[in-house]
C-alpha cells in the first residue's frame, strides 16, 4: 500500500503562499523584529518548549535532503540573541535508533522539556514520550503516551502537569479530540475530559493557569471555528467566542482572517497572539473580554509549520515552511509598537 505523506506536505500544495506579507492597514499596532537566525538546519513542523529563560527548538523536516526527519535541537538565549546546539533526541539504550520526527507536540514542566508523539521517517504515528534534562544535557525515555499514536496534536503545561490532546492518527486516519495529563513526579499519564470537537493542527496557549485550544482543521476537513478553555479544577472544557462572524453583533464582523491551520500561538502580558499558518494576519486575544483584535500581520516570509514560544515575557516565531521550503529565521513581536519594516 502506498502511503500519502501528509506530514510532509503540510498543506503546501493548496496554500501557494506568497514570499512575504505585511499589513496594508497602517492603523494596526504591532512590530515584528528580526532576531538571530536559527543555528540548525532550516526546518518546519518542529517543536518548541521553554525552561526558565531559555527556549528550545528541535525535530521537524529539514537537513540537506530537505525532507529528512530531524532529531537535532538548539537552545535560544534571548539576552545574547544567540542559538547553541544541545544534545539531539537520542535513546541512551540504543544510540543508533532514529528519533527524528515531525508534527510532534511538546511542553515543559518541573524543569524538563518533553516531546511526545509525532510522525517518523516510515510515516508511522508515534506514542512515545521523551524528556530533556537541561542540567545533564540528555534525553531519557518516559512512560508511553496512553492514547492512540498520533501527530499534529497540541501540548501545554499547567502547574506541575503536562497535557497532550487532539491530532490525527495518520494521513487518511481519524482526527481526534481526546486529552491526557502527564504527572512528571510519578511518570504517569491519566485520561482527562476530551475536547468538545475533533481537530488537528490546532494551537494552544495558557493564561493564568487556564489553557485554550483554538484554530486547526476539524473532522470534516473545514476550519475549526470553536475555541475552548480548560478548567483543570473541574476537568471541563468551556466554549469561548468563535473565531468567525458567528453573531449579529459587530465585534466579530472582521473575524474573517482569524480561522487557520498550522499556525502558532504565544502569550505576552496575559494576552495571546495567533500568527502565521494559512493566513499571515496576527490577532491578539484578550481573555478578560473574550475578544480578538487584529494587529500588524507577520511581515517575514509567509509560512506554515512554524513554532511559537514566549520567553522573558516576549513572543517569538521561528522556522516554518513556505511551499515546503524550510525556513530558519526568528522574529520577536512587540504588540504595542508601530510597525517598522526597517527592522526586518
Amino acid at each position: 500500500m502506498r502511503y500519502l505523506n501528509v506530514c510532509f506536505l503540510g498543506l503546501a500544495a493548496v496554500l501557494m503562499l506568497a514570499s512575504c506579507s505585511s499589513s496594508d492597514d497602517s492603523t494596526k499596532l504591532g512590530n515584528w523584529i528580526k532576531k538571530a537566525d536559527y543555528a540548525g538546519d532550516a526546518r518546519y513542523e518542529a517543536v518548541a518548549f521553554v525552561i526558565g529563560d531559555t527556549a528550545y527548538v528541535g525535530t521537524g523536516y529539514g537537513g540537506p535532503s530537505k525532507g529528512a526527519r530531524l532529531s537535532t535541537f538548539y537552545k535560544y538565549d534571548p539576552n545574547k540573541d544567540n542559538w547553541t546546539v544541545i544534545a539531539s533526541m537520542q535513546d541512551p539504550t540504543d544510540p543508533f535508533k532514529n528519533l527524528g520526527r515531525t508534527g510532534a507536540s511538546a511542553f515543559a514542566v518541573a524543569g524538563k522539556g518533553y516531546v511526545v508523539t509525532g510522525c517518523d521517517s516510515s510515516f508511522n504515528s508515534l506514542n512515545d514520550t521523551w524528556a530533556y534534562d537541561p542540567t545533564a544535557n540528555s534525553w531519557s525515555s518516559k512512560a508511553a503516551f496512553p492514547g492512540v499514536a498520533r501527530y499534529y496534536a497540541v501540548g501545554f503545561a499547567i502547574g506541575d502537569s503536562g497535557y497532550i490532546g487532539t491530532g490525527t492518527t495518520g494521513s487518511t486516519g481519524t482526527i481526534l479530540s481526546d486529552f491526557y495529563r502527564y504527572d512528571p513526579t510519578n511518570d504517569k499519564w491519566d485520561v482527562i475530559t476530551s475536547l468538545k470537537d475533533k481537530r488537528k493542527n490546532a494551537v494552544s496557549f495558557v493564561i493564568n493557569d487556564s489553557a485554550y485550544v483554538v484554530s486547526g482543521t476539524g473532522s470534516s476537513g473545514s476550519s475549526a471555528y470553536y475555541m475552548y478553555v480548560y478548567d483543570r479544577s473541574k476537568d471541563e472544557w468551556r466554549e469561548k467566542s468563535q473565531i468567525r462572524n458567528a453573531t449579529d453583533y459587530s465585534y466579530d464582523d472582521d473575524y474573517t482572517t482569524l480561522a487557520r491551520t498550522q499556525a502558532v500561538a504565544f502569550t505576552i502580558n496575559n494576552k495571546a497572539y495567533l500568527a502565521t499558518g494559512t493566513l499571515p494576519n496576527t490577532w491578539e486575544y484578550n481573555p478578560v473580554t473574550d475578544r480578538w483584535e487584529e494587529k500588524t500581520a507577520f511581515d517575514g516570509t509567509t509560512r506554515t509549520g512554524a513554532v511559537g514560544f514566549t520567553v522573558k515575557g516576549n513572543g517569538y516565531v521561528a522556522t516554518g515552511a513556505n511551499n515546503s521550503t524550510g525556513l530558519d529565521d526568528l522574529r520577536v513581536f512587540d504588540p504595542n509598537a508601530e510597525n517598522d519594516t526597517n527592522d526586518n
